[in-house]
């Protein structure tokens, strides 16, 4: 086969074919989007931080001027000037609690503030009103420490700025004092810089972006964790923009922008990631004219054309193909072409497999059902020895006692009960003959214990003629025997075996169900857990009659429909219920059903 005949060529030239000129392009139109997008986001964030910052300001401005009319024309601030609190502490007290009432209903006004503070230098005495400090104590203290030493050195008349604030434990505040017209009252405010950085908290950064407020060194102020301002390319620029107040674009790393607080010396600052900038940008649809894509689409149209004619086409019916085998269609075959290429020698190949595994398939399943159907009946013969000692010892009793006429009677049932373990060839049989199966050995059992033992049966007409395997239901009434009624109190009751069964509740028309129970002690827990685990029986011999053996044999023939159920009944006795399939699934194909003679 040529070079050029190869799938692996054609599909390689036509792709390189098409698709250079189209990334040359959409590099440059990459390129030209990305400057055009970060200029725009810079100018667009520059902008909301600059109108958020005037509106921070504002509020700031506004609080200034709140706490100079309080300073002025309060009657509460001017009360304070005029008592004292040793001379008459009740007026004193009383005035202090009309500014606090007064500064609570202000700061639903001044929304920004956290907290409201008078200082009288005359008596050294400050109280405050706060809203969100949980810190109560350290505000109190670092209030008191800072007035005392503003009111020793004088507070200058002029000035109009915020100082930054901090207190131990908590967070960081700008705060603003003034004494109008006396040297004696304080007043001033504390405002969260936190807050102040709300509104800006709310831009879309991204994920590793943030929004934060820093000194005039480029220390943050804002509690918010920001890992990205530990980058070192990042730090470096706010450092540097903080003193010169300009907005700066890292090119590997992240957008910066910073804008400072005219009343304060402050800077809130704005931290992009690159990626997170241009992760929504449309590369296709930017700068392209309307002949780029109409160019596109035709070229794109005559290589599909080419891709389904070459490639698609050929790999469709070869898809198609291994469906269909794997769904059992084992004669399904592949045209075979002349044009040498790789499809041609997948479809002979493909045809050779198919061959083969048609004819593997059908040894490996006539082998599996011989197989089966011989460990079928290998565990149908393992129960009958079982039985057939049982039938001995029961024969021997009954001679010894000389009681003749149960020697006969019990000789009729044993007649009939080895004439049913006889033919061990069939595969299933009617409920109905294992029921009289079951009531020949319930009557020999009868025989030997008289009163001491009794049963009842109770089967819906329609359900006798339901199939199931021999022997599926007696060894369970042979284990009721031999662990329930020797080991059952003996309370004057006779010990009885109950078999019925009912239509299923669930699956009327797929299932029945067989109840077995007695008035025995019922099944030992550890027995009942091992049933639940899914351990089986497999080394128990005897002791167990054959439960594993059952188990096996039931899911050998009816695969996983249906189940045996093993429990304890309320009031005692052990129960075993079996939802039986109504219509036995084709398990053992050629076995003919034949009835007991």
């Amino acid at each position: 086969m040529r070079f050029w005949q190869s799938i692996r060529f054609k599909i390689v030239f036509g792709f390189l074919l098409m698709i250079a000129p189209m990334v040359l392009f959409l590099i440059y139109n990459n390129l030209y989007a990305t400057n055009v997008v970060r200029d725009q986001i810079s100018l667009h964030y520059n902008k909301l931080m600059a109108q958020q910052v005037q509106n921070n300001d504002a509020i700031l401005q506004e609080t200034m001027r709140y706490l100079y009319r309080m300073a002025m024309t309060d009657a509460g601030i001017q009360s304070l000037q005029t008592l004292s609190l040793a001379e008459n502490d009740s007026e004193y007290t009383m005035a202090k609690v009309e500014l606090a009432n007064r500064f609570l209903n202000d700061t639903g006004y001044y929304n920004k503030v956290d907290t409201f503070f008078v200082y009288s230098r005359k008596d050294d005495d400050l109280f405050f009103s706060t809203q969100y400090s949980f810190h109560f104590a350290e505000v109190q203290s670092a209030l008191l420490d800072y007035t005392t030493k503003l009111a020793s050195k004088g507070l200058p008349q002029e000035s109009q700025r915020w100082e930054q604030f901090s207190i131990p434990n908590d967070t960081n505040y700008l705060i603003k004092t003034v004494n109008w017209g006396s040297d004696d009252i304080y007043i001033g405010a504390l405002v969260q810089v936190d807050r102040l950085n709300e509104e800006v908290s709310k831009f879309d950064v991204g994920p590793d972006g943030a929004t934060f407020v820093v000194d005039h060194d480029g220390n943050a102020l804002t509690n918010s964790p920001l890992p990205v301002v530990q980058e070192k390319l990042v730090h470096n620029d706010i450092v540097e923009m903080t003193k010169q107040g300009r907005t700066s674009w890292n090119k590997d790393h992240f957008l910066v922008i910073s804008h400072p607080s005219a009343i304060s010396d402050i800077h809130y600052m704005i931290v992009i990631p690159e990626n997170y900038i241009l992760k929504s940008l449309p590369f296709f649809q930017k700068m392209l004219s309307v002949w780029i894509p109409l160019i596109v689409a035709i070229v794109l149209t005559l290589y599909l054309v080419f891709l389904q004619r070459v490639m698609f086409k050929p790999l469709v019916g070869l898809v198609r193909g291994m469906r269909k085998l794997g769904q059992g269609q084992f004669d399904v075959r592949m045209p075979v072409n002349t044009d040498n290429s790789e499809f041609t020698f997948m479809s002979r190949t493909f045809n050779l497999m198919a061959e083969q595994i048609e004819s593997l398939k059908i040894d490996v399943y006539e082998e599996q059902i011989r197989v089966q159907k011989a460990e079928y009946k290998h565990l149908q013969i393992q129960i009958n020895p079982h039985f057939y000692m049982n039938s001995l010892n029961i024969i021997y009793n009954l001679a010894a006692l000389k009681d003749f006429k149960s020697v006969q009677k019990l000789s009729l049932h044993l007649a009939d009960y080895f004439r049913f373990l006889m033919l061990g060839h069939r595969t299933v049989l009617p409920l109905e003959d294992e029921i009289k199966h079951i009531e020949h050995y319930l009557e020999i059992q009868k025989i030997r214990y008289l009163t001491k033992m009794d049963y009842e049966i109770q089967v819906i007409p329609e359900h006798l003629t339901v199939q199931l395997s021999p022997l599926l239901l007696q060894p369970f009434v042979e284990n009721s025997v031999i662990h329930g009624f020797y080991k059952k109190v003996q309370d004057g009751l006779p010990f009885r075996i109950g078999i019925t069964s009912s239509i299923d509740e669930d699956e009327p028309e797929r299932y029945i169900r067989l109840k077995i129970e007695d008035n025995g002690p019922g099944f030992p827990e550890p027995f009942l857990d091992d049933l639940r685990s899914g351990v089986h029986f497999a080394e128990s011999g005897d002791h167990h009659l054959g439960i594993w053996n059952i188990l096996r044999r039931f899911k050998m023939l009816y695969g996983n429909e249906g189940g045996i159920t093993f429990m304890n009944g309320e009031s005692g006795g052990a129960i075993v219920q079996v939802r039986l399939p109504i219509q036995r699934p084709n398990t053992f194909e050629g076995e003919e059903y034949s009835t007991a003679g």
